[in-house]
């Protein structure tokens, strides 16, 4: 078989790994209530079902991908496989409640094991534009599974396998488990294995008593009464929680590999970011978990009326999931904030029609909020991780993606747990009916505040290189802004105002900032100042169509626009001062010379494109763009000598 077809079946191979790992974070959902009837459980002990699969799963995602790099990531995906089938089958022949919960834990470890491999394995196959292919292949798959989870679970449930009831939601993996070691076994290349990698045994263990001493509580000690054991679990959380970061802080000290590398968080982005993932997965968990218990439970639906109910959230979902990426080039960061508006507008109007509705709610009837609720949940989980990632150094990347996933599973566990206690205290002993639904109604909301938060804390995030502080402005299509500025131009001022005032007012706090943060060195400064420009193309279009329209004349806002101009031109002679540029140099005249240097390309693309036959923002043209605009600045930094030869100055570089 050729070497390009064998890839993309290595791909086939690994990507149902990830279907299996993340279909049964969801797919248990739906069957709750029936295996709560049939093996006679309390609600906390059927709640563990769902959260000793993520538990573990949290718990040992990190250590399993160190695991690949140490004994190879073909052999750890096929054990994690077998080792997921095994706990299948003996989920599916549990016969009492305590052995489901540790089977479903046993679960958690392998794919613990198996779905770290399968981004490694992409990486190492993969490279350039196929690599990027097959990425989003992944994304597309898991995706799927975690939409597909709830309608998967219902039809299975509602076929009624051999009269097997709940039982086949666990037992259909077996077989695939099997064919996909079998294939894995057949098709996944050999790897070398790592000599230096080392685990961090002591992290994984106190991280996993932390889950363990706050979610366990959560999940059963209501029904049991709170007894002394879960009050004392609860407030050994923190000390614990001491330890574990002294701890890891120590390991990196040494020289180790921590599980959670605490650097990380020195950076704004990804202390901004976990705190959003921990929110959204949290809340999305817990709407998935309660919303199952309500309808069937609560209302008497069936478990496949339950998951085709689900049904308009998973189309919403799936629409956005794949639409995300697009637009993170367009909105940067404001993906994610303004799905987590969407989301929460969603669940609330859910939460409303649920309560108007009482218990003579129709399952048509939650379709147009379920489908907002969805459309905004795709767009703040699809671009999350990479988004949260983008922020850290590219060598950092790896840790602080298993970081991410490791708090996404972790949040899993607390959101249904977290949902689970209040849902249940708020329905107290009361039978099906009207105390679900407004359980329901009451929950609901908590869920659309937890994304409100997450929305709030986007705005931590920084901004991606090249993204514009005005998105929609700067995005506009050209016809658009063109017709726009015309019109501002052709009438004075008059029309389109507000539109201007909203590009002025970015563009002149962006270039105060970029005043402030530019570097030193010549070279270096317009080297920096080039690539600024790529967040400016509104205000760089405006600037040709009002030089052409005023000339030498007025302009509008010329007022606000000076200060501007005045700063830029006194760091240059704060540069000149510091002997950075050569002093017998006007400053105005530098000012000049270097916006028409690092705004040129940008501002006529289709001559830069005529002349060189590349593009101002393909890298080629960039790295040669910017080896000129540093040859230069080196040129504008000779600065003369006491003896009146000339010289370099000592830039900062």
């Amino acid at each position: 078989m050729a070497g390009t077809d064998r890839r993309w079946l290595v791909l086939a191979v690994v990507l149902v790994g990830t279907f299996m790992a993340v279909l049964d974070v969801a797919i248990v959902n739906v069957a709750i209530p029936s295996i709560r009837e049939d093996l006679h459980a309390g609600f906390g002990a059927v709640e563990l079902v769902i959260a000793g699969y993520t538990l573990t799963y949290a718990s040992l995602l990190v250590t399993g991908g160190r695991l690949g790099d140490l004994y190879g990531r073909k052999q750890l995906f096929i054990v994690g496989m077998l080792v997921f089938g095994a706990a299948s089958a003996l989920c599916g022949a549990a016969p009492n409640i305590g052995v489901l919960v540790t089977a479903r834990a046993l679960q958690g470890i392998g794919s613990a094991l198996m779905y770290p491999q399968v981004l490694a394995i992409i990486q190492v196959t993969f490279a350039g534009q196929e690599r990027a292919r097959a990425l989003g292949l992944f994304g597309s798959v898991a995706g799927l599974a975690a939409i597909s989870g709830q309608i998967v679970g219902g039809s299975l449930l509602a076929l009624n396998i051999l009269g097997l009831g709940w039982r086949p939601v666990f037992l259909v993996n077996v077989p695939l488990a099997l064919l996909a070691v079998a294939a894995a076994a057949r098709w996944l290349p050999a790897d070398r294995r790592a000599e230096h990698t080392r685990l961090d045994l002591g992290g994984v263990g106190l991280a996993t008593a932390l889950l363990l001493l706050f979610a366990v509580p959560l999940l059963l000690g209501r029904d049991a009464g709170w007894p002394g054991w879960a009050i004392g679990s609860l407030v050994a959380v923190a000390p614990v929680a001491l330890v574990f970061h002294r701890y890891e802080r120590r390991v990196e000290r040494r020289g180790g590999h921590p599980l959670v590398p605490l650097r990380l968080f020195a950076n704004r982005g990804f202390a901004a970011g976990i705190p959003i993932a921990l929110c959204f997965v949290a809340s999305y968990a817990g709407f998935l978990f309660i919303l199952a218990v309500y309808l069937q439970t609560g209302l008497g639906f069936s478990p496949l009326r339950s998951g085709l109910t689900y049904t308009p959230a998973a189309v919403g979902f799936f629409i956005t999931s794949l639409a995300a990426p697009r637009l993170v080039p367009l909105l940067g960061r404001r993906v994610l904030s303004t799905g987590y508006v969407i989301a929460a507008l969603g669940l609330l109007a859910t939460a409303t029609t649920a309560a108007a509705a009482g218990t003579g709610l129709h399952g048509w009837e939650l379709a147009p909020t379920l489908f907002i609720a969805g459309l905004g949940q795709g767009l703040g989980m699809s671009p999350l991780v990479g988004t949260i990632i983008a922020s850290l150094h590219p060598e950092e990347a790896g840790a602080g993606s298993g970081v991410v996933t490791t708090s996404m599973q972790a949040a899993n566990v607390l959101g249904v747990a977290g949902f689970g206690l209040v849902f249940f205290s708020l329905v107290g002993s009361a039978g099906p009916g009207e105390a679900y639904a407004a359980g329901f109604g009451r929950v609901l909301p908590i869920s659309a505040g937890l994304l409100l938060v997450a929305a709030l804390l986007v705005h931590w995030l920084p901004r991606a290189p090249g993204e514009a502080d005005n998105p929609l402005i700067e995005r506009l299509p050209g016809w658009a802004t063109g017709f726009a500025y015309s019109m501002f131009l052709a009438t004075g001022g008059r029309v389109g105002d507000t539109l201007f005032r909203e590009l002025l007012s970015h563009v002149a706090e962006q270039r105060l900032r970029r005043v402030q943060e530019a570097p030193d060195d010549p070279g270096d400064f317009l080297a920096y100042h080039f690539h600024a420009t790529a967040a400016e193309g509104a205000w760089l279009a405006y600037l040709i169509r009002e030089g052409l329209t005023h000339r030498n004349g007025p302009i509008p806002h010329e007022k606000e626009r000076l200060p501007v101009i005045q700063a830029q031109v006194e760091e240059i002679r704060r540069r000149q001062a510091a002997g950075l540029i050569a002093a017998d140099l006007d400053p105005a005249l530098v000012r000049l010379a270097g916006f028409a240097l690092s705004s040129y390309p940008r501002v006529l693309p289709q001559i830069t494109r005529m002349t060189t036959g590349l593009t101002p923002d393909d890298p080629r043209f960039t790295a040669e763009w910017e080896d000129l605009l540093r040859r230069i600045g080196r040129l504008l930094g000779s600065v003369p000598t006491t003896d009146g030869v000339r010289g370099r100055s000592s830039a900062r570089r």
